[in-house]
């Protein structure tokens, strides 16, 4: 069974099964400290969701990933390419329509980048209310923050953005374009806040997104020199199998009718 939208021919996609979840990876192209390369958002994104195409074929369908996020706060560091929110949001949900109107009637919008969370969030909210699709959207590392807690070795501020986990993660995928001896440890979370956090895995109270480049001097937050192949692999295997979980859950929702009580 082919799991890539595109790898489909117009008659094959009309004889698809429209009950399949279509999952549309998001990224980013930014800086992730002199260790990373500007890929790292969208190439993580689109591992995890090329691991739950080929588990589980029958429910899920791949979009090609969209490598662009919303990441102004970012545009101090050379490299970054930033699109503006109502712009992405207008762009991700022109692709929701296309999908409804070609029949499918469930989608994943499946984030990589933190910024892109509230914005995917309200594509996905609009997708309801202009189509008849289920639009669920959702952040890789909300779908397992006990996965994190378990296998991570460095302190709370040691994940958020090129960090533990996300350095691993790389090295798993792509060693030959991570360079950890250039990693600095970047820990800026502050124990001492009872609202904010900077870690991926503890999900403050309250947002406040600073420049970039005021919070950190080269991209970096977190922890990236203790980053390990194996710890990548692991964060990975618990990405997709969360995710795996999510999209069957998806796929068995019901599509439930509006009543219009004017």
């Amino acid at each position: 069974m082919k799991t890539r939208y595109d790898k489909h021919t117009w008659p094959e996609i009309k004889a698809a099964d429209k009950d399949r979840v279509v999952i549309l990876p998001v990224g980013a192209t930014e800086d992730h400290g002199p260790h990373m390369v500007l890929d790292t958002d969208t190439l993580i994104v689109t591992r995890i969701a090329e691991g739950v195409a080929q588990a589980i074929p029958e429910d899920a369908l791949l979009m090609p990933s969209i490598p662009y996020g919303f990441n102004e706060h970012h545009k101090d560091f050379p490299g970054v390419i930033y699109i503006q929110p109502e712009t992405l949001i207008d762009f991700i949900v022109d692709i929701t329509r296309s999908l409804a109107h070609h029949g499918f009637r469930r989608i994943l919008l499946l984030n990589g980048h933190g910024s892109n969370h509230p914005v995917l969030d309200l594509a996905a909210r609009k997708t309801v209310i202009e189509t008849e699709c289920i639009c669920v959207s959702a952040s890789y590392w909300n779908l397992i923050k006990a996965d994190i807690a378990e296998h991570r070795k460095s302190p709370m501020g040691g994940i958020a953005h090129g960090g533990e986990m996300e350095a691993s993660m790389y090295l798993h995928f792509d060693p030959e374009h991570i360079y950890l001896d250039r990693a600095e440890r970047q820990i800026v979370h502050s124990e001492d806040s009872r609202f904010f956090s900077l870690d991926l895995a503890d999900g403050g109270k309250a947002m406040l997104m600073r420049w970039w480049s005021a919070q950190t001097p080269d991209g970096t937050m977190g922890d990236p020199t203790i980053a390990d192949a194996a710890r990548g692999k692991a964060f990975y295997d618990a990405a997709v199998r969360e995710t795996a979980g999510l999209v069957r859950e998806i796929r068995h929702l019901p599509i439930l009718p509006r009543t219009d009580h004017h």
